[in-house]
């Protein structure tokens, strides 16, 4: 009877000991450059947090920064489109300026995601015409 009751809840943990990978979170209160078209600008302002669970499609980020102009550039991730790990989100965004589409569901990458707190990460989006990179400068993972 105990060996049944041990198998018994292996079966029901075990689904959910697959599912579980690592959860990752990485914030930026510090960009520094933003890509639009053939002009890079400086960033003056701006935040990004990005969440995901490594080894599965479940992810979310979204950066803002202000350029060296004025103009407001958002990075919002539409939907992953390949696994994601504790590098790199593939996906789908869609990037705005000053709330004006540029480019609606896209491909893009964010990566250099894991290198830690005061290391930088990019986000390209339609091969490298869009582009935000900031500083890490919060992390946390579980």
């Amino acid at each position: 009877m105990k060996s049944f009751r041990l198998l018994s809840t292996l079966c029901v943990l075990f689904p959910a000991l697959a599912w579980s990978g690592p959860v990752h979170n990485v914030w930026s209160t510090s960009p520094f450059f933003i890509k639009d078209g053939n002009n890079t600008y400086n960033a003056t302002s701006g935040n990004s947090a990005l969440s995901w669970n490594e080894s599965t499609g479940y992810a979310f980020a979204n950066a803002r920064a202000t350029s060296s102009l004025g103009d407001v550039y958002e990075f919002q991730l539409v939907s992953t489109t390949a696994t994601t790990t504790s590098y790199e989100i593939v996906g789908t965004w869609n990037v705005t300026k000053n709330g004006s589409p540029l480019c609606t569901n896209c491909t893009g990458s964010a990566y250099g995601l894991n290198m830690g707190v005061g290391s930088y990460f990019k986000i390209y989006v339609s091969g490298e015409t869009y582009g935000l990179s900031a500083y890490v400068t919060s992390v946390f993972n579980y």
